[in-house]
């Protein structure tokens, strides 16, 4: 089994370092905050380094501390901290200019689940170095998803896990407010999750399609019930006395398509609105 450096044992850092001795990998784990070791000694005993600290400035610390960068030599060298894909693209020069192999990486997942086989982490980089490792990756999450050459691509996937992940748990705790105001049990709308889950794929599904065609007519429901519905949902916040802020943005952007004339058309094309600056 190859050995791993973990660079930042953090909750996340920490999670990659036991998921990785898991599956019988001699791992070396670093932190700054109780280092028995340096950073450039940590590095000498791998080949494969990960490093998972706060940020992209974080990293770049940790990269200029003295003896790191000669250590990397020939090495790879995979990027974990969030940021954005211009951070990634700017750490991907860097590691040309040292001759390290770069890989970006964005973990769309908590710490509870690292290991597990569903979980989902994005590379983006150099795609040799992701064939070389992709076998240890693996024990990171089940589903490693190379993006493309462009390092930047990491990080804009991260943009999408995230822009669900926080849409998605405002909607749930907006519905949990809803039942809560009318008296009801908020344990409804959270058991009700598997069920929601089974809609959204297959919303996403046939969004993909329409999507990739740019043709956003269909069969299922159009922008103008959409956007009825959203005005019951606002409407029905100020009768409850619950926040309007989330129906709100979701309403005005459904507007936007609507006087666009995307009225006839399916939700999707709410892409369409969304790509305008």
């Amino acid at each position: 089994m190859p050995s791993v450096t973990v660079l930042g044992l953090g909750n996340m850092g920490g999670a990659l370092e036991r998921a990785l001795q898991d599956a019988g990998h001699a791992v070396t784990g670093w932190t700054r905050s109780r280092a028995t070791t340096t950073a450039a000694e940590a590095c000498a005993r791998s080949d494969l380094i990960i490093a998972c600290v706060s940020d992209y400035d974080a990293t770049r610390e940790v990269l200029a501390a003295p003896g790191v960068a000669d250590m990397l030599v020939g090495k790879t060298l995979v990027q974990l901290a969030s940021g954005g894909p211009a951070d990634a693209r700017s750490l991907a020069e860097w590691a040309r200019g040292a001759a390290v192999r770069y890989l970006d990486g964005a973990i769309a997942s908590y710490p509870a689940r690292i290991g597990d086989a569903p979980t989902i982490i994005f590379y983006a980089g150099d795609h040799t170095a992701y064939d070389l490792h992709s076998g240890t990756l693996v024990a990171l999450g089940g589903r490693p998803t190379f993006v493309g050459d462009d390092p930047g691509l990491a990080a804009a996937a991260d943009l999408a896990w995230l822009s669900f992940l926080y849409g998605s748990m405002l909607g749930l705790l907006q519905g949990a407010a809803f039942l809560q105001a009318e008296g009801a049990d908020a344990a409804v709308v959270f058991e009700s999750v598997p069920s929601f889950g089974l809609e959204i794929a297959a919303e996403a599904h046939y969004a993909r399609g329409l999507i990739r065609r740019r043709h956003y007519e269909g069969d299922q429901a159009t922008l103008d019930v959409h956007l009825a519905a959203m005005e019951h949902i606002v409407a029905a916040a100020a009768e409850s006395g619950v926040s309007d802020a989330l129906p709100r943005v979701v309403r005005d952007v459904t507007a936007q398509a609507v006087a666009d004339g995307r009225g006839g058309e399916e939700i999707a094309a709410l892409l369409e609105v969304l790509r305008k600056r």
